[in-house]
């Protein structure tokens, strides 16, 4: 038995975002096109425009379906079995992990999960940003498994 939950958001599909995306694609193929239909030259201004319109229209196209644009930099996970506990909390943090065969004590208090290591450092898990019945049910389960693994807790 294990938890385990991807703590990015998802989003709901936005038709509206999908629209906006499209338009912004749109406007910068018809920048070009009219540019050539006119028989002006195309400038390093005219693509720097076309290029920011079409990533533009691409990234709100991609939000509008549902797509985060952070997944694209990385996860924010928790993950807790009868092996380890891992907590990524946000994108750009480091992972964090702990091995139960390396605890010594767990404490929570003040929505932060202490993780007392049997070589005298200490891990802090931070899960303010995560809701309160996931939260409880976090708690409970370490709770659980520390108990059967002989572990001090400290709720």
């Amino acid at each position: 038995m294990e938890i385990k939950k991807n703590l990015l958001r998802s989003e709901k599909k936005s038709y509206l975002g999908i629209a906006v995306g499209v338009g912004f694609f749109i406007i910068s193929i018809v920048w070009i096109v009219l540019k050539i239909r006119d028989g002006q030259k195309i400038s390093l201004f005219d693509w720097f425009y076309v290029g920011i319109f079409a990533l533009n229209g691409i990234s709100h196209t991609m939000v509008g379906f549902g797509f985060r644009m952070v997944e694209l930099f990385g996860k924010a996970f928790i993950l807790i079995n009868k092996e380890k506990i891992s907590l990524k909390a946000k994108v750009l943090e480091k992972e964090q992990t702990a091995l139960w065969s390396e605890i010594h004590s767990v404490n929570y208090n003040f929505n932060k999960l202490y993780i007392h290591k049997t070589d005298n450092t200490t891990l802090t898990f931070n899960l303010s940003e995560i809701d309160y019945a996931f939260k409880n049910e976090i708690k409970e389960f370490v709770k659980s498994i520390a108990n059967e693994k002989q572990i001090i807790v400290a709720f």
